[in-house]
């Protein structure tokens, strides 16, 4: 690969050793005698230009993450949220497919081994991306101090506890298996399992977007990628860039091992609830009799966008009835015939309808002005299983 790709894959191959050193002062600051509490921590993001008082250490980091690279235009994030929301649905829906995309890399796979969460909490981990996601791409929730950025930050911080915990307590050997969520993974789980393996997935489904279109929803995962803690060399510049890490990510040819067959089965046996909003134990008993069809369902047409060596190797059995996604297509194509006509109503209109159609499952009220505060409790008590 290196040989085909030098200037990148060097950049990955230091990328497999280096976390995140702001993020990881702030962890190793909140572990000393003058360190935060977690929810004093995590509180400070909340209203990250009132830094008095608060350590070293964490200043830095909120002077970092409310400082935008010089490339970040905040005209163009928005227009990449209102791109991508146009069809948030059908974007939402690819969700399990970028969770597949992580299950793929023992690098991926490993700290959910090594923090004993490999089949436990299968469906919260679904629900709390699914929020993660639509909080990002909304429109001006990325904003410096909005919900969607306090949420990454929030996250970023949660990613450099669970890497101190797998360094100083578990014993995790670095020089084998890098540092855990290291800088590589996350460019990859940002820009080919969030960015370019959508917007595949959204093609094959007939959903177009224009260069513009794709370029915009690029500078909006590029600037979440730089608040998650991505390093700059690390994130797409444009598109073309983006489609060529993913190419390249998939040439590595990653074999799953064992641990990706079960958190794939996981994700296919409880990553997904039906909730035709009928009572309690109606819902309970249409969940039941759908359950085995649904399964089937999502594990067929998953494996339409994995290698099909991969897809054996993790549990997908690749079989003709994912052409089913080719029934989706005059849909699809239909409903933007329909909106180029204006009988959708405006893309702002549609944007936001689709947006409470998502957020409303999810249940999120995008109109909440302090949406992150209610991370707080299962923060505490995802830290206090890691600690």
């Amino acid at each position: 690969m290196r040989a085909e790709h030098p200037e990148r894959v060097d950049a990955m191959a230091a990328g497999l050793v280096r976390g995140d050193l702001l993020a990881d002062a702030v962890v190793a600051e909140f572990f000393s005698p003058a360190g935060l509490s977690w929810e004093r921590t995590v509180g400070a993001l909340d209203s990250p230009y009132r830094t008095e008082g608060l350590p070293p250490a964490l200043t830095a980091f909120l002077s970092a993450a409310t400082t935008p690279p010089p490339w970040y235009d905040a005209s163009l994030v928005r227009a990449g949220a209102a791109a991508w929301w146009r069809f948030g649905s059908l974007q939402s829906s690819t969700l399990y497919q970028s969770l597949i995309y992580g299950y793929q890399a023992r690098g991926f796979t490993r700290p959910l081994v090594e923090t004993g969460r490999l089949t436990t909490g299968t469906w919260d981990r679904v629900i709390s991306t699914a929020r993660w996601v639509a909080l990002a791409t909304a429109p001006d929730m990325m904003n410096v101090g909005g919900p969607g950025w306090v949420e990454t930050l929030r996250i970023r911080l949660v990613h450099s506890m669970v890497r101190h915990h797998l360094i100083e307590r578990q014993g995790w050997d670095i020089a084998a298996w890098g540092v855990p969520i290291n800088q590589t993974y996350s460019q990859f789980t940002i820009t080919a399992g969030f960015l370019a393996l959508p917007l595949r997935i959204a093609r094959d489904l007939g959903l177009r977007y224009s260069q513009a279109e794709l370029e915009a929803i690029t500078h909006l995962w590029r600037w979440i990628g730089a608040t998650m803690g991505v390093e700059d060399q690390l994130l797409p510049t444009d598109f073309a860039d983006a489609s060529a890490v993913y190419r390249i990510a998939q040439e590595f040819r990653m074999e799953p091992d064992e641990q990706a067959k079960v958190l794939v089965g996981a994700l296919l046996d409880e990553g997904y609830q039906t909730d035709l909003g009928l009572p309690g134990p109606l819902n309970s008993a249409v969940d039941v009799v759908t359950r085995p069809f649904l399964r089937t369902f999502f594990a067929t047409v998953s494996a339409r966008w994995v290698e099909p060596e991969v897809a054996v190797a993790i549990g997908l059995r690749p079989n003709p009835l994912h052409h089913l996604v080719v029934l989706a297509r005059p849909v699809v194509r239909s409903r933007e015939v329909l909106r180029s006509l204006g009988l959708l109503g405006s893309d702002r209109s549609l944007v936001q309808r689709e947006l409470r159609l998502v957020t409303g499952r999810l249940g999120l009220d995008l109109a909440q002005p302090e949406l992150g505060k209610r991370y707080r409790k299962a923060d505490r008590n995802q830290l206090d299983t890691v600690a």
